[in-house]
């Protein structure tokens, strides 16, 4: 073996977890190499042109941005990396031309409510002010932190007010959760329950209402990257390149090689192919692959059997989410105006409008139906990238054109066909129902549409499984410590020299860095590496409080 085949780690996977480890490790002194199978790094950080209109094909709003260490830690701004904040976070349309509009500000969000219900006005503030507490204390410093195990957690709650706080709403479902609140306005509620669970979270299960708080917090909170969610991988990677990482793309990793219970490194082959392979040793991989992967094609059996048949069990029976997601992406000449911007102008620039639901039953009935297969309502939400940054359409050559998302949750295998057949039609359907909020679409407008179904995301990202944009459901048995299992959430595996640190694992799915921040503390501990960042003061308050590790 050649020298220059020996590293000292080899990252799988180049999304933003993977991109994240890599740079950390390589400004640790690591000597480190990154495979990717596509033609480019980023993962769900995608951003495509059409005609001079840029698409975020997969993440567009980056809810904890503004407070990932990696943000800071790797110079992601000085690089280019910028983010947005809107004024106006979410809008929900009514059907009778008004709307319930939540903004950034606390303040403004009390006082447009205020004009609807006084009663409902303070009862969000107090609401609000709880879960921020939650978030910033918890649920925030948690992302980046070594989890506790549940019965330790669950008696560490028991010890102080934050605690029962967090406990009580862990025990309900989202929907009781909603009923909570007492808010006399239906559309305030159902706004807010939508807000919540369309990330695939079940509004009638308990199996993830912990991140309730968190949700409802950062999708108040909720930015943009300027320039395309791609901006955010390209300057993750330009960070680890500038420290010595090097990244192998179009090349796919066949299987680990291991010895002995441990992993030596890699073989690899050109993506679609069979061969040539090469075979790249290293002292640590890392990787960001689901279990079914991890644990089920890169490792023999009988070599996962020798240190752990929960690694095993978990890669046969991991679980997929419910739901995906359905995006019409649309290139306009002009941004048509919305019949609620006549009474509540804010209406006009809100980041998130909603549309299609009137009350917290229809959320929940839409997402029972989606569980069920079907595709029975119109119901989802739209945002105006170019709204924020006018940059994403051709305003140079076409003034005024504009870019639109809309965007719903729905099943990866419909009831009623194939999406092949549905997915013209289904788009058609998003787009009337939301031409219906509107005084002046005209069709004739759209110079560019993309409509993007759960399969067409699996075949463009083959590690989200049936659209899986979280690389496996918020099931209890996949939360918290147990995600992907109890002996892999703190990143470290059964086998030696390997860790994970995908969106399978602790904390999650969503663009939180979570995984790879983490997974790199392990990795430099092992390695004796320099860990030359900072562990934020917020983590360090939570670990005290015994909500982490």
């Amino acid at each position: 073996m050649s020298e220059d085949k020996r590293y000292d780690v080899i990252v799988v996977g180049a999304g933003h977890n993977g991109l994240t480890a890599g740079a950390y490790l390589s400004r640790a002194g690591a000597r480190v190499l990154v495979v990717e199978r596509r033609h480019e790094t980023g993962g769900a950080l995608v951003t495509e042109e059409f005609s001079g209109f840029r698409f975020n094909l997969h993440a567009n709003y980056m809810l904890m941005l503004d407070v990932a260490p990696p943000y800071q830690d790797l110079e992601l701004e000085a690089d280019g990396c910028v983010y947005i904040r809107p004024e106006v976070e979410a809008a929900l349309l009514l059907k009778d031309g008004g709307a319930i509009t939540l903004y950034a500000d606390l303040d403004r969000t009390v006082e447009s409510l205020r004009a609807i219900s006084p009663h409902d006005a303070e009862r969000f503030r107090e609401v609000y002010l709880d879960y921020k507490q939650i978030a910033d204390e918890y649920l925030i410093p948690s992302t980046y932190g070594r989890p506790v195990g549940s019965a330790r957690l669950a008696a560490t709650y028991m010890e102080s007010e934050l605690g029962q706080k967090i406990l009580k709403v862990s025990e309900m479902t989202p929907l009781e959760i909603c009923r909570s609140w007492g808010f006399e306005t239906p559309g305030l509620s159902a706004l807010l329950l939508y807000l919540i669970c369309m990330w695939g979270i079940d509004p009638e299960e308990t199996n993830s209402s912990y991140l309730v708080p968190l949700y409802f917090n950062r999708m108040l909170n909720a930015t943009l990257v300027r320039g395309g969610s791609h901006r955010l991988s390209s300057t993750l990677q330009k960070a680890g390149i500038l420290a010595g990482m090097e990244v192998m793309e179009n090349y796919e990793v066949k299987r680990f090689i291991v010895e002995d219970g441990a992993v030596l490194g890699v073989e690899v082959a050109p993506t679609g192919t069979d061969g040539p392979r090469e075979t790249i040793l290293a002292r640590a991989v890392v990787t960001s692959t689901d279990p079914t992967v991890t644990f089920g094609e890169f490792i023999p059996e009988a070599e996962v059997l020798k240190r752990s048949k929960l690694c095993l069990n978990t890669a046969r029976n991991w679980e997929w989410e419910f739901s995906s997601l359905f995006l019409c992406h649309l290139g306009l000449r002009r941004k048509p105006t919305f019949k609620a911007e006549s009474v509540n102008p804010a209406v006009k620039n809100a980041f998130i409008r909603v549309f299609g639901v009137e009350t917290p039953d229809d959320v929940v009935t839409h997402l029972r139906e989606v569980m069920q297969g079907h595709l029975l309502h119109d119901i989802g939400h739209v945002t105006f990238t170019t709204d924020l940054d006018p940059a994403q359409a051709p305003q140079e050559v076409d003034p005024g054109s504009a870019v639109c998302r809309i965007e719903a949750c729905v099943p990866y295998a419909p009831a009623a066909g194939a999406w092949a057949d549905l997915s013209a039609s289904y788009g058609d359907r998003l787009i009337a129902k939301l031409s219906e909020y509107m005084t002046d679409f005209d069709a004739a407008d759209i110079v560019r549409r993309y409509d993007y179904t759960p399969v067409y995301i699996e075949q463009k990202i083959p590690q989200m499984k049936r659209g899986s944009f979280k690389h496996g459901a918020y099931v209890m048995t996949q939360m918290g410590y147990s995600r992907p299992n109890v002996q892999c959430s703190a990143n470290r595996t059964p086998m030696d020299n390997l860790y994970v640190c995908g969106a399978s694992t602790f904390p999650g799915g969503m663009i939180t860095f979570g995984g790879g921040y983490n997974a790199s503390r392990a990795v430099a501990e092992d390695l004796g590496l320099d860990i030359w960042w900072t562990e934020p003061a917020s983590v360090g308050a939570a670990r005290d409080k015994g909500f982490l590790l």
